[in-house]
């Protein structure tokens, strides 16, 4: 059951997205653009903050930007 307010399909999709982003730094570590893993996460958090600070989900339930 997925969490209150959200349908399946939703959490589906943030868990692929949440997935695919860990692939995608896994792929950054080992080609060398981050001195490790802990550097990547560093960067993937301070990119998500960005995002955060310029989008959020209006009353019709769209992510816009601020």
């Amino acid at each position: 059951m997925p969490p209150s307010g959200f349908s399946k399909r939703a959490v589906k999709g943030a868990l692929v997205f949440i997935q695919t982003c860990y692939e995608d730094l896994l792929e950054e570590v080992q080609s060398g653009k981050h001195a490790s893993f802990e550097e990547g996460i560093k960067f993937e958090i301070s990119q998500l903050e960005k995002a955060l600070l310029k989008l959020h989900i209006d009353q019709e339930g769209r992510i816009v930007e601020r």
